[in-house]
């Protein structure tokens, strides 16, 4: 008998081309306006969260374009950071 103690090799994957395939890992725009808001206040992510009454982790969200805010949260930021919401949501 002929054993063997490592793990059979999988078949690749192809890649497929078509447009959903394309557009699968892209993220949405950075705001750059807001991140460089929050930087020029001197706040940390946690520290702006918690001004909002949000997480930090949902800043970091808003920031990097993977979230669009309630509109609880814009008019917090609006009022915090004191900058109109257009400025820091460009994209919206």
């Amino acid at each position: 008998m002929n054993w063997s103690m490592t793990k059979p090799k999988r078949k690749k994957k192809r890649n497929e081309s078509s447009p959903s395939w394309e557009f699968q890992n892209l993220k949405g725009s950075k705001r750059v306006r807001l991140i460089a808001e929050r930087k020029t206040k001197g706040y940390t992510q946690a520290q702006l969260g918690a001004l909002v009454g949000c997480s930090g982790s949902m800043i970091s969200s808003l920031e990097s374009g993977r979230l669009n805010p309630s509109l609880e949260v814009a008019l917090q930021l609006e009022v915090v950071l004191q900058t109109p919401y257009f400025e820091l949501f460009p994209d919206l």
